[in-house]
């Protein structure tokens, strides 16, 4: 996977970078082929808002999957963890949608279940 950091009118530091990387280590466990992932890092000088003072937007890429999450706050890390919550979210909903349930082992009941089944 390649990962590609940017910022606008943010300066993006080593020990951010090393922290995004540990933390795309989580999208990797759903067997989601995703090529590339894409963090851009947006600071914003209003004084009176500083609860919002950064955005993070991740856009995640690969075949036949493209997912965005995006989230807001007053530091890059916490705001990096909760689109991150969001994006292995939705990574777990597409591996849970291309999973073929039908068939499954435990929906087969034994003979046994079926007569308690009828006894009720």
């Amino acid at each position: 996977m390649e990962i590609v950091i940017h910022g606008r009118h943010a300066d993006i530091k080593d020990d951010f970078k090393e922290y995004v990387i540990k933390q795309s280590a989580k999208l990797e466990k759903f067997g989601i082929n995703i090529a590339l992932l894409d963090v851009e890092v947006t600071h914003r000088e209003n004084k009176r808002q500083k609860k919002v003072e950064f955005q993070i937007d991740l856009t995640a890429k690969g075949a036949g999957t493209n997912l965005r999450s995006q989230s807001e706050g007053s530091d890059m890390n916490s705001c990096l963890d909760h689109a991150m919550k969001r994006l292995v979210e939705q990574l777990r909903k597409t591996a849970d949608r291309r999973r073929f349930h039908r068939h499954r082992d435990d929906s087969v009941l034994s003979a046994s279940d079926v007569s308690k089944l009828k006894g009720i």
